[in-house]
């Protein structure tokens, strides 16, 4: 569930620097339709990384006036022109058919790093007989002259995008231009935390997640991502003084700053290169926000995961036991602190084992479908086509207990950062607070757990 703040303005969820694991980003104030539509009136928006606000209630003078681009005012004129301009060029039919100001626009979504529009047919064009969609999202990216690591981040994003739409895994990409990309408009909504937990769509989870691990994307293959991320949080946090926080987060601050969290990071890191997890390429933030469920009741896959903005190779238990942490909070809590935990709906012993098995069934197959197209690969290499015995279930557990200390830890430096720099009506100091109890709670066991483990050395990739 997405929070919503005191104006009713729905905080969608998202990833990347702003705001990870499906927890409030960052925002700003977006405008909505250059018509006189309602926003309400569209069908439900996918969380894209850049999606912040979504208000129900925009109409044409928010437009005009709110609209905004990376600190320089976007002219609604300007964007009707773009859009029509790069819709006729990239898709086919009716976008041929329809003059500029038949278009319906709307934006979605406005902050320093992307900008994305809804744009549609008018309803006289919409063929439903038609192959071409009738309704597309338009990405335009932020300046481009910010230095070749932010372009090399884009480049990087685009190719994700661009292999797991081709493998259906991920939205139709439409088109990518200079500035930005056009991509399927997916009809849905974010899976709730109910659905989250339901057999049902667990397994569709678990084969998604299953797939993209499969996957070979032509991107650094060094597993920093974790390391680099906590490290660069927990360096840039300001002092916390629980003097300058509203009283009710005190507490929370007090027992945070009295957490060295680098030295923290520090020991995780070091104690997790000797727990055995594959390197796979990872989503980094499976949780409800970022899993869409399609409206198409017929649809031959009605999961999709969204967001790879974190994506990156990373070792498999963080992905696995991040998401497994999901299944107890509630993001859509409408008083303070703004989200809820209920311990109870961890996933049981034998749910964490029906969702391995059916990940490594579909893992396998994917990697067995691989070697055959493999040159190189030795006939005489068989895999175990997803079978797990009962050794191999103990030690992918554990693996995942481990982990469990890296989400823990990494939503705590997050949650603190964004404490100091978001205006969101959302208690991260709180937030933080109970994601570190848990990790000290757990550090124990899992200290003494891998205690007595024999043999325990990472393997740098999949196996």
């Amino acid at each position: 569930m997405s929070p919503i703040d005191e104006n009713g303005v729905i905080v969608l969820t998202r990833g990347g620097v702003g705001g990870p694991q499906g927890h409030p980003a960052p925002t700003q104030k977006v405008g909505g339709s250059n018509t006189s539509t309602p926003l309400a009136s569209l069908p439900p928006v996918y969380a894209n990384p850049d999606v912040h606000k979504l208000n129900n209630n925009l109409n044409q003078s928010n437009f005009n006036n709110q609209c905004v681009n990376m600190g320089s005012q976007v002219h609604a004129d300007k964007v009707r022109e773009k859009a029509y301009q790069l819709c006729r060029e990239y898709l086919q039919g009716k976008w041929k058919e329809v003059v500029s100001s038949q278009l319906v626009i709307k934006q979605i979504s406005g902050g320093l790093s992307n900008l994305v529009f809804y744009v549609g047919l008018p309803e006289h064009l919409i063929d439903t007989e038609a192959r071409e969609p009738t309704q597309v999202l338009l990405r335009l990216f932020g300046d481009l002259s910010s230095g070749p690591v932010h372009e090399f981040r884009l480049v990087q994003e685009t190719l994700v995008f661009t292999m797991l739409a081709e493998r259906n895994l991920g939205p139709r990409l439409f088109g990518v231009f200079p500035g930005g990309r056009l991509e399927e408009f997916i009809q849905g909504h974010p899976l709730t935390s109910e659905e989250l937990r339901s057999p049902v769509y667990s397994d569709q989870i678990a084969k998604n997640t299953g797939l993209i691990h499969s996957l070979n994307v032509p991107v650094s293959k060094d597993p920093n991502w974790l390391g680099d991320t906590m490290r660069s949080l927990a360096l840039k946090l300001a002092p916390l003084v629980p003097d300058r926080v509203p009283p009710a987060e005190r507490e929370a601050v007090a027992f945070l700053k009295n957490a060295n969290l680098r030295q923290e990071v520090d020991w995780l890191l070091s104690f997790l290169r000797n727990v055995p997890s594959p390197v796979v390429f990872s989503h980094n933030d499976i949780n409800c926000g970022n899993i869409l469920v399609r409206d198409d009741p017929e649809s031959w896959d009605p999961v999709v995961l969204i967001d790879f903005e974190f994506a990156a190779y990373n070792y498999r238990g963080f992905d696995l036991a991040n998401h497994f942490i999901e299944w107890v909070y509630d993001y859509g809590t409408k008083t303070f602190p703004y989200f809820s935990k209920n311990e109870s709906t961890y996933p049981t012993r034998p749910q964490m084992e029906r969702w391995v098995k059916r990940y490594l069934e579909v893992y396998e197959e994917q990697k067995s479908l691989q070697d055959e197209n493999n040159l190189h690969h030795k006939k005489n290499q068989v895999r175990n086509k997803g079978i797990v015995g009962k050794e191999k279930m103990e030690d992918i557990l554990d693996e995942i207990a481990a982990y469990s200390l890296a989400s823990h830890l990494l939503w705590v430096v997050w949650a603190c950062k964004q404490a100091q720099t978001s205006a969101i009506t959302f208690s991260y100091y709180c937030y933080s607070y109970d994601r570190l109890k848990d990790y000290f709670k757990e550090k124990e066991q899992v200290i003494e757990l891998f205690k007595n483990k024999k043999g325990m050395k990472r393997k740098e990739s999949e196996s």
